[in-house]
């Protein structure tokens, strides 16, 4: 049976937030689609739903008001649906610490600069298409 994926797209910059909306609902991700402002508003989202949904695909900015992506991603490991949540930063930093600290999550499956194109949204949903989680391999060389 496939699993049932639902997507959280957070990001404080709302014509962002509809463009990446717009794109992941005319991709093949499909599922429910949530959006959020800000991390702490996502989290309730997943606080709220997190008896009823089997991977949840959330796009995370890191510079937002109230709870920032890295906050977001700190709080994410003190639960334990964590491992049911498989995050791609979206985000206009190219710094390349930021880049390296998302390494350091284990639901970061992904890194991407905007702005983003559609296409990058096809490739996402192929890694979900066996029915498969991406796991980080630890021995991986990034």
């Amino acid at each position: 049976m496939k699993q049932k994926l639902e997507t959280i797209i957070v990001d404080d910059d709302i014509l962002t937030l509809h463009y990446i909306k717009k794109i992941v609902k005319t991709s093949p991700l499909g599922g429910p689609i949530h959006t959020s402002e800000n991390g702490k508003l996502a989290f309730q989202i997943l606080e709220d739903r997190k008896d009823d949904f089997d991977t949840i695909l959330v796009f995370l900015d890191i510079n937002m008001p109230v709870m920032d992506g890295w906050s977001f991603l700190e709080l994410l490991q003190e639960k334990a649906y964590k491992n049911k949540i498989q995050v791609v930063m979206v985000t206009s930093s190219t710094d390349p610490a930021d880049k390296a600290k998302s390494n350091k999550y284990p639901q970061v499956i992904g890194y991407l600069e905007k702005p983003v194109y559609p296409q990058v949204f096809t490739e996402i949903y192929n890694l979900f298409d066996k029915n498969i989680v991406i796991t980080k391999n630890k021995n991986a060389i990034n």
